[in-house]
């Protein structure tokens, strides 16, 4: 009787929270799955079977977006080795690693459109960077950096990797606090140099943080990236920074077709869950 009773208590105990979630998250889910067979407004919608679907994988955008984003995924691994390097830096308490430590958290406290916007304002025409550049005699080197595709690609990425440098610098602080100081000094005495330890001792240790840093980090680069993008480039030029979510944002609140924008949505879910549950099994492979 007292289980039961506990089962209950536990029971009635997490149902706001269930309620809430299904209030706020299922409804919206599902109405959003629902909408993508439809031609909506906002207001109006009219079913229209499959055609939402069929006209994003037939029209080549698609093809685009997922491009861009494949160019965003690329750069991980990039920031992944910056956060280690730091991580280590810092763990190894190098000169001035207080100062440091603070200053590469900084940006993480900033919002993406914050840090978009000083992005967009340093390398604007008559920006920071184009004016330094003409004071150091390097006037052949200023350029309108948003017009040209892999300049506007480098600033968002850019900024992409001072958002994260922080955080990642965080979690992986943490993981490593499982790592004995006396191994890296037992390391340093029979010899190993600093990208031996790296190997040998800091990656294996770091791997379940590596895999969660990784994992989110991918995902985030398919779901996070609408406030840098909206802030610097827009998409452009043309569509050719514009990933996936902010898609969904110019086909809903600009072009007002919100049914296709739902069907975007959908394709967009189905792709991370992918690679969330490959990576996954990835992890489950690796520790059995």
């Amino acid at each position: 009787m007292d289980q039961k009773r506990d089962n209950v208590t536990g029971l009635l105990s997490v149902a706001p929270a269930f309620l809430m979630l299904a209030v706020f998250l299922g409804y919206p889910i599902i109405r959003t799955f629902y909408q993508s067979f439809t031609i909506w407004d906002g207001l109006n919608s009219e079913f229209i079977g499959w055609d939402n679907y069929i006209s994003i994988f037939s029209n080549g955008d698609l093809l685009l977006l997922l491009r861009n984003n494949v160019l965003f995924l690329l750069s991980v691994p990039v920031i992944l080795l910056i956060t280690l390097v730091v991580t280590i830096l810092l763990f190894e308490q190098v000169p001035g690693w207080r100062l440091f430590r603070s200053l590469y958290y900084l940006p993480s406290v900033l919002s993406a459109v914050v840090i978009g916007f000083l992005a967009k304002s340093m390398f604007s025409t008559h920006g920071l960077v184009n004016t330094t550049l003409q004071k150091l005699g390097l006037g052949n080197l200023v350029i309108d950096w948003f017009n040209y595709v892999p300049t506007a690609f480098l600033i968002i990425i850019l900024c992409f990797y001072l958002q994260t440098l922080g955080q990642g610098v965080l979690i992986f602080l943490s993981g490593m606090s499982v790592i004995s100081q006396e191994v890296f000094e037992a390391g340093k005495i029979d010899g190993a140099n600093w990208f031996q330890r790296l190997y040998h001792f800091v990656i294996p240790a770091l791997i379940p943080t590596i895999f969660y840093f990784t994992i989110t980090n991918m995902i985030y680069v398919f779901i996070g990236l609408f406030g840098l993008v909206y802030s610097i480039t827009g998409g452009g030029p043309g569509y050719e920074t514009t990933p996936i979510d902010y898609m969904i944002y110019l086909k809903a609140f600009q072009s007002g077709k919100m049914g296709y924008a739902s069907a975007l949505s959908v394709v967009l879910f189905i792709i991370v869950f992918i690679m969330a549950w490959v990576q996954l099994k990835i992890q489950d492979r690796i520790h059995d």
